[in-house]
């Protein structure tokens, strides 16, 4: 007997990174997925500063690190209500800093479309238990005095 679930209804996101092949990458992505509908794609840190200034919010937003003007990270740092992120950087080492900013997931460049369904993925579960981005990210962090 067939069943009626229900599917799980599309997370709305934003895309920001300053070049145009990884943003038009990123919408593809996007709407091959299915799962998502794009609300903005932005090419800089300052257009993602006006853009959640006016009040809008979403789900998920695919951000890059290294951005002339503002880098993503310190973008993310003036956010006082910042979404579920996932970083989109050709570079490993923001790894910490970014869980730092409760990340939801860090995708290296360049990475296929795979793994990017398992960031989506990711972020629907967080959604899903009703978690917001700064508490979903505390249960990720190891406890510092462990680091030491």
């Amino acid at each position: 007997m067939p069943t009626s679930a229900t599917p799980p209804a599309r997370l709305t996101c934003a895309i920001l990174d300053d070049e145009e092949i990884n943003r038009l990458t990123l919408e593809h992505y996007v709407e091959a997925s299915g799962l998502l509908r794009l609300e903005a794609s932005l090419a800089g840190s300052v257009e993602g500063l006006s853009f959640f200034s006016t009040g809008r919010r979403v789900d998920v937003l695919f951000l890059d690190v290294e951005m002339p003007d503002l880098s993503g990270l310190d973008m993310l740092r003036l956010l006082p209500e910042p979404p579920h992120v996932v970083l989109t950087t050709a570079h490993e080492n923001f790894a910490w800093e970014a869980f730092e900013l409760r990340v939801a997931d860090y995708l290296v460049k360049p990475f296929d479309y795979e793994r990017f369904l398992q960031a989506v993925a990711r972020v629907q579960t967080l959604v899903a238990a009703g978690q917001d981005a700064a508490s979903a990210s505390r249960l990720m962090l190891p406890d510092p005095g462990l680091l030491r």
